[in-house]
């Protein structure tokens, strides 16, 4: 069977399901010779092992193209698949880098976590790139990094939505991405591309060559491809929107929670006025800025201002703000947490891979994959070495003399003058002691480096035969992959920093470290006293290196053999039965200062953890009517239906099926849905956590503020009732709960109990091509996910829930914590009632939290589609102008997302319709190609969304985010090369939010909507 190419893909999308963008090489797209008619025969649609050359499926597919790639200029996958309707808000480069995951790209379908949706590289598995660590900051799975997949040979991308367990295995929860490479590719193609902002920044360059030719007369094919692309940095002073620094806190104008007036309106230019990165002088460790240390104001004598301490370590006068609230001012002096948050992070790629077919005979052949990429990022912005009342333990303020010999003769005298005398220094007669408040800035490189290296080699032997006039295929397949790097950060050695900062003279008057051991030990003076005060030496003897090195490995072996069953009237009834084995292994490793914690932070410990999988899956297509056996009104009709059973070594014995049906009453017109259970098999992290320190706050249900609240007031009180009685303590104990305000230790760990995540699948739908309207198709298609035993870190929070909001709380659940009883103290500080930390409480364990099966999360969302293409020539009112005119529409609405960590119900959280899940996001292409020449003028659109679906007017002024719409512009014009050696030269002009659209107020923009701003690209391309 012989098809084009751009029919193929368009097919695809519209008789396989939902359109997606650009999926025609007409679509702005100057012809090139690989458009031109393959011999293609029978395919496999994603979703699907079975072979068919009707390239239906019972699930909404979406098809991004090559072509789409390199018009738009994507250097990442990710950002076209970013751009589905459906997809939600991804890990990206943007915005800060949690923990373990600078520089990685990952695609969240749905917005039901990243973990839950499966990468597939032409129908296997990726090795994947997130970190075995609970500091990973993407949620614990195998995510591939679309990063280390590069662009030069993609051919396209499928998404299949709301299954693929049966087919493939776990993690296919929200669906199945896809992606397919060239095959048997000739000649030699280069591409070069440069981006920049109107504001001059955010470059971004991409180089890349792909070079491919057969040999030994048409039974060797090798191609191979390099690609090197690089992004630069941003931060959040370099745009407005971020800038603007807006906060929502205290309404002063508010009475009550039922005045109609907003408890919290919004606040710019923020600033944290109780800390400087110099450094702020208080009366006591605590923040409130009447203990703030003040001058005579040099413009009015009499007058007394707050002071600061100067790059020079003198007292000048500080300007605190508009203070709101602790930690939040408008304006002022104080900390600008904007000038240390990261934009985008910086990120460099180097892509190579070499793909090759070997014919042994025209039935056998032998198909090899390697893939390698060397990612390296880092996060230029970063937060400081904190010294302040805002924190507890190392964090929290430090105590200094003013007999300290760093502080300057004119800050001696001022802190010595204050019109209250400070608290004496019993140690040094006639000097005071007072708190440093600082953000240290200047103690540590701001950027956390990662680096990564992605190796993959896939063999795949395959054939086919004939049998009995039945057509028949198999394959046997190694696959293994390897991602291995590591992260590193500069930081302090506490116990130094103490060292260095406890300092006096010696009898030569020089500034020596006070302690002789740690003077023997090479310690030099630390001086605090002003931004960039610090001495070089000093920092290198309190600086350290956080450095965790990791390696992940995947192997896996398949094989397959399926074909024709059985000829029915309506066709072959198609088959596959297949095994599979897979080895997960992952492997953490921070070095010694991780591990210890001689920083601020908890020690890190190494994790170790690997598991295995036996999976045996069948698939059956049965075309029950189709071809010479139809009738009116029954055109096809065909039955899917996929079966995997999975024996885990550590999660046990599971089973995943699928049934899907696809009736056509009528030609134009396709009808289809599915019924599916899929799962996501517990990660290495989840599994094999190693019980580690852990620091936590919490919202106490017990606090006498919180006890006659919360989902179910009357079992709360009388819980808490009854814990304050066990403690020895009155029923109506009034406690004001420290852990609301001050971290407590305790522990987290792995289980190796968990079972596997279950999701129960639904989709229905149709796709109408009218004949009287050539050229049209309509699409539409209802997705519903219920998951269950959903995996989740069991934070204290939710533990206090579930020991108190419900009328019989488990005892196992409530045993994970303790209380002071009557009469504890410690350090003179009353404990009864309170939540007790490792270092208080009596036994020495603090609270435990961890991973369990318990949640569940319900989805359910519609989407629809609209593609019209017409040639204009065939329209007598276009006839002059010519070309091809398509539109492409693609719709997605939210219609359900409701979670419970619990799993009880009483903590559900609707959030449809809220910031990052919006209710409705569409995209339109409006294409036009003629001859050489192509446009493609892209709108998106977000809908309007709530901050929250509980809050009121009397939370928040402002109640919803507005819509968004942005448009993108991509040119492309071919030139005709007939005297030169290159085939075709292909320029290319990309404007990405043409109208300069910020992101709505009320949101910085990071991961839901453009934060760069009117983007130009400019490329070139050829083939030789």
């Amino acid at each position: 069977m012989r098809f084009n190419r751009p029919h193929l893909l368009a097919t695809t999308v519209l008789a396989g399901a939902l359109v997606a963008t650009g999926v025609s090489a007409q679509t702005g797209q100057a012809p090139t010779d690989q458009d031109q008619a393959s011999d293609l025969g029978e395919i496999v649609v994603t979703g699907s092992r079975i072979r068919r050359n009707d390239l239906t499926a019972a699930n909404p597919i979406s098809v991004v193209s090559s072509q789409t790639l390199d018009n738009k200029g994507y250097t990442n996958v990710a950002s076209a698949l970013n751009e589905l309707p459906v997809s939600g808000v991804p890990v990206s480069p943007d915005g800060d880098q949690a923990g373990f995951g600078v520089g990685r790209s990952f695609v969240n379908l749905f917005n039901l976590g990243t973990n839950r949706t499966l990468v597939l590289v032409n129908g296997r598995r990726f090795v994947g790139a997130n970190v075995a660590s609970i500091f990973s900051g993407a949620g614990a799975g195998g995510q591939v990094d679309f990063s280390s997949i590069p662009t030069a040979l993609i051919d396209r991308v499928e998404t299949v939505q709301a299954t693929g367990g049966a087919v493939y295995g776990s993690d296919a929860v929200a669906g199945v991405i896809n992606v397919i490479t060239k095959k048997n590719f000739e000649g030699v193609e280069a591409n070069v591309e440069y981006g920049v902002s109107e504001e001059g920044d955010a470059d971004q360059v991409r180089a890349r060559i792909t070079a491919g030719n057969t040999f030994l007369d048409g039974r060797l094919n090798l191609a191979g491809s390099y690609e090197y692309a690089e992004t630069d940095s941003l931060g959040y002073a370099d745009r407005r929107r971020t800038a603007l620094q807006a906060t929502r806190s205290l309404n002063p104008a508010n009475t009550s929670n039922s005045d109609g007036i907003p408890g919290s309106i919004w606040y710019f230019n923020r600033r944290i006025p109780e800390i400087t990165e110099g450094g702020l002088a208080f009366s006591t460790p605590g923040i409130g800025l009447s203990s703030l240390l003040t001058i005579a104001d040099p413009n009015d004598p009499a007058r007394r201002v707050a002071a600061q301490f100067d790059p020079n370590g003198n007292l000048v006068p500080y300007n605190p703000g508009q203070f709101v609230q602790a930690s939040i001012a408008s304006g002022g002096d104080g900390l600008n947490l904007g000038e240390l948050t990261s934009l985008q992070s910086p990120v460099t790629r180097h892509n190579a891979t070499l793909f090759g077919t070997y014919e042994f005979t025209p039935n056998i052949r032998l198909d090899a994959e390697v893939f390698y990429n060397h990612t390296e990022a880092t996060e230029d912005f970063n937060q400081p070495i904190y010294n302040s009342g805002l924190f507890g333990g190392d964090s929290g303020a430090i105590r200094f003399s003013t007999a300290n010999p760093f502080l300057s003769a004119q800050a001696r005298a001022a802190l010595l003058s204050q019109p209250t005398a400070l608290e004496a220094d019993t140690a040094n007669p006639g000097e005071r002691l007072f708190w440093l408040h600082r953000a240290s800035t200047d103690l540590v490189e701001p950027n956390s480096l990662s680096e990564s290296d992605t190796y993959r080699v896939v063999l795949n032997l395959n054939g086919d035969f004939q049998a009995a006039d039945r057509n028949f295929f198999w394959n046997i397949a190694g696959n293994f992959g390897q991602n291995e790097g590591f992260f590193q950060q500069d930081n302090i050695v506490q116990s130094r920093f103490l060292q260095a900062i406890n300092v006096n003279r010696d009898a030569n008057g020089n500034i020596q470290c006070a302690d002789a051991d740690a003077r023997a030990a090479g310690c030099i003076p630390l001086n605090l006293f002003g931004k960039g005060a610090r001495s070089a030496e000093a920092l290198d003897y309190i600086g350290t290196t956080f450095r965790q090195d990791y390696t992940i490995k995947q192997t896996t072996f398949e094989a397959n053999f399926g074909g024709d069953l059985v000829n029915l009237p309506a066709g072959p009834v198609g088959f596959n039965i297949g095994y599979e084995y897979r080895k997960e292994e992952s492997e953490f490793l921070p070095n010694e200062a991780s591990r210890d914690g001689v920083g601020r932070t908890a020690a890190i410990a190494p994790l170790q953890g690997e598991y295995d999988t036996s999976e045996y899956y069948a698939e059956l297509s049965v075309p029950i009517l189709g071809g010479d056996f139809s009738f009116p009104f029954a055109r096809e009709l065909t039955l899917d239906g996929s079966y995997r059973f999975v024996d885990n070594s550590i999660a046990g014995e599971d089973e995943a099926w699928a049934v899907g049906l696809r009736y056509r009453p009528i030609q134009d017109l396709l009808l289809r849905g599915s019924i599916s259970r899929s799962f996501r098999a517990p990660a290495i992290t989840e599994l094999f956590t190693p019980e580690s320190t852990s620091f936590m706050t919490a919202t106490d249900p017990c606090d006498a503020r919180n006890i006659n609240s919360g989902p179910n007031p009357q079992a709360r009180a009388a819980n808490c009732a009854a814990a304050f009685q066990a403690l020895g303590l009155p029923a109506d104990f009034q406690l004001t709960s420290n852990i609301q305000a001050a971290t407590q230790r305790g522990t987290t760990a792995g289980n190796p109990n968990l079972v596997n995540e279950i999701a129960d699948q639904e989709t229905y739908g149709f796709v109408y091509q009218p004949n009287y309207v050539p050229g049209l198709a309509l699409s539409f298609d209802w997705v519903k996910i219920d998951l269950t035993n959903a995996i989740a870190n069991f934070g204290l929070g939710s533990i206090l829930q579930v020991c108190y909001d419900v009328p019989n709380p488990d005892p196992a659940v409530c045993g994970r914590f303790q209380r002071g009883s009557a009469g504890m103290e410690n350090g003179g500080s009353s404990l009864e009632g309170q939540i007790l930390g490792a270092d208080i409480a009596p036994n020495g364990i603090g609270p435990s939290t961890g991973f369990i099966n318990a949640g569940y999360l319900n989805f359910s969302g519609w989407s629809a589609g609209v593609e019209y293409a017409v040639n204009l020539d065939d329209h007598q009112a276009f006839a002059g102008l010519g070309g091809r005119l398509s539109f492409d529409f693609d719709y997605f609405r939210t219609e359900t997302y409701e979670s419970s960590v619990t799993g009880l119900g009483f903590d559900q959280v609707n959030s449809a319709n809220v910031i990052g899940t919006p209710e409705t996001r569409w995209k339109l292409d409006t294409a036009y190609t003629n001859g050489g020449f192509g446009l493609v003028w892209t709108t998106r659109y977000t809908g309007e969304t709530k901050f929250s679906n509980t809050s009121t007017i009397e939370n928040y002024e402002q109640q919803t985010i507005s819509e968004y719409f942005l448009n993108d512009l991509s040119l492309a014009y071919r030139f005709e090369t007939p005297n030169m050696m290159m085939k075709d030269l292909t320029a290319r002009l990309q404007i990405r939010n043409v109208f300069d659209v910020e992101p709505p107020f009320g949101t910085t923009g990071v991961g839901a909507y453009d934060l760069i701003g009117r983007y130009y690209q400019i490329g070139l391309s050829t083939r030789f």
